[in-house]
């Protein structure tokens, strides 16, 4: 590679860091609660008219969307968010059983992210974990047992940790349980173990974000992508996810996470799903690791 392109790469990561840092402070208490509207995915749903005369028929209301099966064990829901202000965010899920899927660190250095839409062990794979100018990780990063990055006090301040086919939310500093396989350092903790909400007051930044989302008590995990519909880059606060990942995720289940980490955001996040172009949503700057799940 040339000069000047390392040197743009180092640029994008530089700003992509000092961008993703004011949203990685720990906000500790439990906010007062808000009103959040959710709106249906686009195209579903009918307007009901108020003005109809009785015994008029009126169209039937479309079904909420529904997680999809991508295999056995794996499936996405791709739905849409108002935030408070009014303003559109897709939002697209990917749910794991642990049961029946590992999570694993991919190393892409200073490669694009769209590298991974030619990994053919790949099913799935996020943006995950912050990093320096230097594309190197700021916090743990544990992948097949094996460590690739140790915790650091500016990573963040929660753990995402995996240990015999359950996911754990730790808070920063807490030892690893026996038999993790693969954690992840990041933050803030959007919802404590234990299910209140991690953070305080709605602090103004607005930025698309990653989050993983614990359910089933760590057997299932979800990986959550939310983006404004309309400006890249753009999205949700942390306040309004976090309240967001409190209400159940599809229709008919009956709660939301029991525990959720920020994952990282703004111009790091991306996704890619194996078979499904539609999906993919390729970060802003460069993402030196993602975190994925494999065939």
């Amino acid at each position: 590679m040339n000069a000047s392109w390392c040197i743009g790469a180092r640029l994008l990561a530089a700003l992509s860091w000092l961008g993703l840092a004011s949203c990685a402070r720990e906000e500790a208490a439990r906010p007062p609660a808000a009103r959040v509207e959710r709106a249906a995915a686009a195209g579903v749903g009918a307007v009901r008219d108020a003005a109809a005369p009785p015994g008029a028929a009126r169209p039937a209301a479309a079904a909420a969307p529904e997680f999809q099966t991508l295999v056995a064990g794996l499936s996405v829901l791709v739905d849409e968010r108002s935030d408070a202000e009014g303003q559109k965010h897709e939002w697209i899920v990917t749910r794991i059983d642990l049961r029946q899927h590992r999570l694993q660190v991919r190393a892409l250095g200073a490669s694009p992210f769209e590298r991974l839409r030619g990994d053919g062990g790949l099913l799935v794979g996020v943006n995950g974990g912050f990093f320096d100018p230097n594309l190197q990780a700021s916090g743990l990063l544990l992948s097949d047992g094996s460590l690739l990055a140790r915790e650091r006090s500016g990573g963040g301040s929660g753990v995402l940790a995996v240990a015999n086919g359950r996911a754990r939310l730790l808070k920063r500093g807490e030892a690893l349980p026996a038999g993790t396989d693969f954690s992840v350092q990041c933050g803030p903790r959007l919802i404590e173990a234990g299910g209140a909400i991690g953070i305080r007051s709605d602090d103004g930044q607005r930025a698309a974000r990653t989050a993983a989302c614990i359910r089933d008590a760590g057997r299932e995990l979800d990986l959550v992508v939310t983006l404004h519909k309309g400006r890249r880059g753009a999205g949700p606060g942390l306040l309004q996810l976090a309240q967001w990942l409190t209400e159940p995720l599809a229709r008919g289940e009956p709660s939301g996470c029991d525990a959720a980490l920020n994952l990282d955001g703004g111009p790091s996040t991306g996704i890619v799903v194996a078979g499904s172009p539609e999906l993919e949503r390729l970060p802003l700057g460069p993402v030196p690791f993602a975190l994925v799940v494999a065939r």
